[in-house]
């Protein structure tokens, strides 16, 4: 019971989270949109919402100083994406020495820019991910598949080590 209730908490903060973490893009859009139009409103508010995702990146994706610290690193991203598992439907799709793969089955932040009927600033949230990575290049490898936010069923990252 106990348990249950942790979890149901820790679930309403996520989403309590994720609302204040998207409503200011949400207002923004909706705000720009009768004075630029939608098109215009979205790739205004995507650019801002990229720059957010990638402080969150920044968060959840552990620094490293150099490629030779993969093992700290994958055991770091793994401790800090697993903490996040239940309110992202998340498990790890494939670990070797030299890589792991995440599978997320559910986006928080996808699904409220979703139900705000802004689907079209998911590609911007997603994007943070790929600036992060661009900016980490030189100590590991990022790729993607699929993403929820461009409509894929699962969203997966992949890191991998550095050759």
């Amino acid at each position: 019971m106990r348990g249950d209730m942790q979890y149901f908490s820790l679930l309403v903060l996520s989403w309590v989270l994720v609302f204040i973490f998207t409503l200011p893009f949400v207002l923004q859009a909706y705000t720009l949109t009768p004075f630029l139009g939608k098109q215009r409103s979205i790739q205004i508010v995507g650019r801002q919402l990229i720059l957010a995702a990638t402080l969150v990146a920044k968060v959840i994706v552990p620094r490293v100083n150099s490629k030779l610290e993969f093992p700290i690193f994958k055991q770091k991203i793994k401790r800090n994406f697993l903490f996040f598992r239940k309110l992202l439907h998340l498990r790890i799709e494939n670990e070797t020495q030299d890589k792991i793969e995440f599978r997320f089955q559910f986006c928080p932040v996808t699904k409220m820019l979703t139900l705000f009927g802004l689907s079209e600033l998911c590609k911007y949230s997603c994007a943070g991910d790929w600036k992060h990575a661009k900016e980490n290049k030189e100590y590991w490898i990022f790729t993607r598949e699929q993403t929820i936010g461009k409509g894929g069923s699962y969203c997966n990252h992949t890191y991998s080590r550095k050759p």
